[in-house]
């Protein structure tokens, strides 16, 4: 008799708003103690090896400004004895967890009682293009040698990736979390870009990833989706419209958030670049996509610098009739100003008022916008049809 009123009082429960939240946190929690475990495992094996070797405290493995070897080498480079050599140093720095460290010689093999990476805090990353980079690796070396060894190590290091992913889609700079600003989804130095390239080439299983098999495709597939979803969130929009991406947003709050001191809350250029472009190889997008790619190459075409040179040594900024076009890091949030810091964190307009060693050390400019306007008017003839008006 009272079936199917408690039927359909349990399914407004399912769909309520606190039923949902209450779901959500729950996933949240999980990620969080997935997280927390996976720092433990790999804490526990390092300290498990200094302990057999007597060490008290782990060496570091010598650092490079990359990773120590080329990773554009022909396929066949890696059925050599040196490519061998370098594919075993760079399986012996995969951490237990599956990823790799920034800024270390994987040309030279982990010894026993060292550190995964140069930076022991933040090991395994997804910043500078590590752990991505190596993943192509093994996909390029197991395609030329059929080395199961490197189709093990691949997967393991997809796997990481995928427990990475927050639930709404987006990736920290590092995992397991560490905490600080490394805890937000993460667009500066390409990060969320070259995850969800790398996820896309999986999920379309050719090429170096031809030999995924079809689970693995499908799990790529759907995570990439996820990931879009949120970077179609994450577009930044004003009062004046929509503009493009910041470098970083809270991974719950989804606001933009600060990175280093002189990386504050702005849009920032080439992290939008790398997704417009990310956008643009989605073979059938959605009009949501295509109105995202439109309004971001929008917004460069309208804050462009022209006749202007970022000057490579002086790092200075010069008038200069003929330049290629350029456009300043980070632009201000409302208004599109340029934007600029120093060590203290005190936001400036103009780039000379930052010290000498951080117009040195950081790029302030950057041109990689014009890869995306380079092949947009192409890209939105082909979509013209779809495109919002």
């Amino acid at each position: 008799m009272f079936a199917l009123p408690v039927l359909l009082l349990c399914l407004c429960c399912l769909l309520s708003p606190f039923a949902v939240a209450e779901t959500d946190e729950a996933a949240w929690q999980h990620y969080y103690q997935q997280s927390a475990q996976t720092l433990q495992n790999d804490t526990a094996a390092i300290q498990a090896e200094l302990v057999r070797l007597g060490q008290n405290k782990a060496a570091l493995p010598a650092p490079a400004r990359r990773f120590g070897f080329d990773n554009n080498v022909p396929a066949s480079w890696y059925q050599t004895a040196e490519g061998t050599a370098l594919l075993q140093s760079m399986l012996s720095l995969q951490t237990p967890s599956g990823g790799w460290s920034k800024r270390t010689d994987m040309s030279q093999p982990r010894q026993p009682g060292q550190h995964f990476g140069v930076e022991p805090n933040y090991v395994p990353t997804f910043d500078n293009s590590a752990t991505t980079t190596q993943l192509r690796v093994l996909a390029r070396a197991y395609t030329a040698t059929s080395q199961q060894e490197y189709a093990s190590a691949f997967y393991r290091g997809l796997q990481l990736v995928f427990n990475a992913q927050y639930p709404n889609g987006g990736w920290p700079q590092t995992y397991p979390l560490r905490g600080g600003y490394h805890d937000h989804i993460t667009l500066n130095d390409g990060v969320s870009a070259d995850i969800l390239n790398l996820l896309l080439d999986v999920s379309r299983q050719t090429g170096d990833f031809a030999f995924v098999s079809d689970t693995i495709r499908q799990q790529a597939s759907r995570r990439f989706d996820h990931g879009i979803a949120l970077l179609l969130k994450l577009q930044v929009n004003t009062a004046a419209g929509m503009t493009i991406w910041a470098g970083q947003y809270h991974h719950r709050s989804l606001t933009p958030a600060p990175a280093r001191a002189y990386e504050m809350v702005a849009l920032s250029t080439a992290e939008s670049a790398a997704i417009t472009r990310l956008l643009m190889r989605i073979e059938q997008p959605s009009a949501a996509v295509i109105n995202a790619v439109q309004q971001a190459a929008n917004w460069f075409l309208q804050h462009q610098l022209a006749d202007k040179l970022w000057h490579p040594t002086k790092r200075v900024l010069l008038d200069r009739p003929g330049s290629h076009r350029i456009w300043p890091r980070f632009a201000e949030i409302g208004s599109n100003k340029a934007l600029f810091a120093d060590r203290d964190g005190i936001v400036v307009y103009d780039v000379h008022q930052v010290s000498l060693e951080r117009r040195l050390g950081y790029g302030w400019y950057t041109d990689t916008p014009e890869q995306v306007l380079s092949h947009y008017d192409a890209w939105h003839r082909q979509h013209a049809a779809t495109t919002p008006r």
